[in-house]
């Protein structure tokens, strides 16, 4: 919970510093005619290896691309995964997941109207004993915030992956694998441009194609596809607020074949960036989506996963068609999604 009261701190600290730009000039460091402009929300997602199946529609902001130009962005995200969950009594269910994931990903936008967006993502994967462990654990240990049973019980750098139902082997992996991912064709149309007492909103729709090696359970072999509504608003000239749905439809894997899945899995955006300089903003985000396992009394399969998290966003003042970004995010309920993720990336406009 302690990412928790880091983001209520900034959000407080963005509160001051804004209340201080209205009443002693602090806004002056952008003069007048250098109102910045949105970077967006952090576009993370629910690395949960067993959410990597499915369609995920990442945060985004309510903007398209402009006509004719294009938007590369090339990040990099890394979540540490701890979970040993079972049902009690009957161990109808039991699940053990030791790794990090590590997602690269290629995002290709292009602006084929005014108001119209379309774009590719292509992802690379990589399931690993990985690297965060020990630095998790020592962070832990000084705060008093060490995850509960699951890190002593499955140590430090191994690798353990395995579903279980009714005493048979759905998943079960003791080696580091990687690959290609889902690749995901998206589009983004704006509905109304930002005015005075309005905001930005924009209907979006993905589509998700079987090109991930599923027997190596980096994908499901089937094609989902999902829609969104994206809204935001800016204020005062250096606060934006981003908001937004989305409905991914999916199609159940061959693997899981006894098992129920829902056909929908919903999720959510709420997002503040806080422009300190016309260069530097942070963001503070919570994002969250529902569950499509059926009910088996264990921690990672019937909660909803919720998230929180930290970070910038930062535009070279050379080349200021580039940013970077960085971002902390960690689980706040339960074992739905990973206890740690650490994002950075950079987005090129031409």
């Amino acid at each position: 919970m302690r990412i928790c009261k880091i983001a209520i701190m900034m959000l407080l600290f963005c509160l001051m510093l804004l209340y201080l730009g209205e009443n002693t000039g602090v806004a002056e460091l952008l003069g007048e005619e250098d109102t910045p402009k949105q970077r967006g929300p952090i576009s993370i997602r629910n690395q949960m290896p067993l959410y990597l199946f499915y369609l995920q529609m990442v945060p985004d902001k309510a903007d398209v691309t402009k006509r004719n130009r294009f938007t590369i962005n090339a990040d990099y995200t890394v979540s540490n995964i701890t979970v040993s969950a079972f049902t009690p009594v009957t161990s109808l269910y039991e699940i053990e997941i030791d790794m990090e994931v590590s997602r690269v990903t290629l995002d290709f936008r292009y602006g084929l109207y005014d108001n119209l967006e379309i774009g590719l993502e292509v992802p690379y994967l990589d399931l690993s004993r990985g690297y965060l462990d020990n630095p998790i654990e020592a962070f832990e240990d000084g705060t008093g915030a060490r995850t509960p049973r699951s890190r002593e019980r499955q140590g430090s750098y191994n690798f353990e992956y395995t579903f279980r139902y009714n005493y048979k082997y759905y998943i079960r992996q003791t080696e580091s694998t990687e690959g290609l991912g889902d690749i995901v064709l998206n589009a983004k149309y704006q509905l109304l441009k930002e005015g005075r007492f309005w905001p930005n909103i924009s209907m979006r729709s993905a589509i998700k194609f079987p090109t991930a090696e599923k027997d190596d359970f980096l994908g499901s072999g089937e094609v989902d596809y999902g829609v969104g509504l994206l809204i935001d608003k800016g204020f005062f000239g250096r606060l934006f607020i981003y908001t937004g749905g989305n409905i991914a439809f999916i199609e159940k894997p061959s693997f899981f074949s006894e098992i129920g899945i829902d056909k929908e899995i919903l999720s959510f955006l709420l997002a503040l960036e806080f422009f300190v300089t016309e260069r530097f903003s942070l963001v503070t985000q919570v994002t969250g989506n529902t569950t499509p396992y059926p009910y088996s009394n264990t921690n990672p399969l019937d909660n909803k996963a919720y998230d929180m998290g930290v970070g910038f966003n930062y535009t070279w003042k050379e080349k200021s068609n580039i940013s970077w970004r960085f971002a902390v995010f960690e689980n706040i309920s339960a074992a739905s999604s990973p206890d740690v993720s650490l994002k950075t990336g950079l987005s090129w406009k031409f």
